[in-house]
């Protein structure tokens, strides 16, 4: 069939043509922005889940949905302490603040508590870089004392009030999107809890939506203990088989064509759910068929030509970050298939008496995005259908 006309659509935070299953979440999200219209407090809210489920995908959709209204909104991909071009956590939530505040000067005019918060703003970017940069556009002098201090924890708690305070004359809120929010520092996640802590006490609009890994839970109550009743914490896991089976047809639908079901079922099964193995195949499928119908066996040779699209890009991509030590460990960590592993068994599978001796080559996978630490003691991969891949692999 025609590539061109090709529904599918995979890669990396590419919304799919079927948001499919993910209702709750897109419910609850609209649920929070009408409360907060009408000066009613909720929880800020987290998405976790492994690579691959589509956590990035609703992190877009949900600050579309809060820019529609419109909302006062940042929106940023978190780093380790910082990104590759030297960007500090702070910085790009200015920079992408920024944005947000020179649209709304421009359509609501600037009122005074509009104005206060600008100034806040403006001592907030300037703290990071007195060049001023990053608050171009703002005509308004900082507010000296407020937002500068120099303290994450004191600044952004200042500034989301001042914000907050703005919205509520507008009857909008305040939002500020995190993704892959378990790559911030310990003090950054702080920061951050103590601020959606001070403006929900004060009865502000001002809301953190986060999303990250399964361990991103344990790591905001580590860094502060009372996180676990800031957030609503929503799991986003592989789809169920109807729903699945919804992203792989209405899509083929919409423009006439129908999916035999053992073709359907060939996919969803080979997919385990997952919303962008969904789409890897499906698309695979598709380029295949000849149409004007998809059968079980356009949907066999698709699978085996997504997995191995998977096997060189998605899965060798990481693969190929490790060095021979970290791949032994993670071949060590392949015999418990999709489970998580506990560190000791990985350590006797490797001939060694203590997991401490295997604790550098842990930590560096950890860094590398390859695995993560669901709890004590335990390490699982950060991305489904890995050991099969290592499994696949002749070194």
């Amino acid at each position: 069939m025609d590539s061109i006309l090709n529904p599918y659509s995979p890669g990396a935070g590419l919304r799919p043509p079927e948001l499919a299953g993910r209702e709750q979440v897109l419910n609850g999200f609209a649920t929070l922005v009408a409360r907060a219209e009408i000066g009613r407090t909720s929880q800020s809210l987290i998405l976790t889940g492994l690579r691959g489920v589509g956590k990035t995908v609703l992190l877009n959709e949900l600050a579309e949905q809060a820019r529609r209204r419109p909302w006062i909104v940042a929106h940023v991909e978190a780093r380790i302490h910082a990104d590759s071009t030297g960007s500090t956590f702070r910085e790009m939530v200015a920079r992408s603040l920024n944005q947000s505040l020179r649209q709304v000067t421009g359509s609501w005019g600037v009122g005074e508590r509009l104005r206060a918060a600008l100034a806040t703003f403006k001592s907030f970017s300037i703290r990071t870089d007195p060049s001023g940069s990053l608050a171009l556009g703002i005509d308004i002098d900082p507010q000296r004392g407020r937002g500068d201090s120099g303290s994450l924890d004191l600044d952004l708690s200042e500034l989301a009030f001042d914000l907050g305070a703005s919205a509520v004359d507008r009857g909008v809120g305040v939002a500020v999107f995190v993704d892959e929010m378990q790559e911030l520092s310990r003090g950054e996640l702080a920061a951050i809890c103590t601020a959606v802590h001070e403006a929900g006490q004060r009865g502000v609009p001002f809301f953190v939506i986060g999303a990250g890994l399964p361990s991103l839970p344990a790591m905001l109550a580590e860094a502060r203990s009372y996180a676990e009743r800031l957030f609503d914490y929503r799991p986003i896991g592989p789809l169920d088989q109807a729903d699945a089976g919804t992203a792989v047809t209405r899509p083929a639908e919409s423009q006439g064509v129908l999916w035999q079901s053992e073709a359907i079922h060939a996919v969803v099964a080979a997919s385990g759910g997952y919303p962008y193995f969904v789409q890897e195949f499906a698309k695979a499928t598709w380029d295949y068929a000849p149409g004007p119908g998809i059968t079980a066996s356009d949907a066999k040779f698709g699978v085996e030509a997504g997995r191995a699209k998977l096997d060189s890009g998605f899965f060798a991509s990481r693969w190929n970050r490790a060095t021979p030590a970290e791949r032994g460990y993670l071949r060590a960590m392949a015999a418990d298939e999709e489970s998580p592993s506990l560190s000791g068994e990985v350590a006797r599978r490797l001939g060694k008496k203590t997991q401490q001796q295997l604790g550098p080559i842990r930590a560096r996978l950890i860094h590398k995005g390859l695995v993560y630490a669901p709890e004590h003691g335990l390490v699982a991969f950060t991305v489904p259908g890995m050991a099969d891949f290592i499994d696949r692999q002749v070194d």
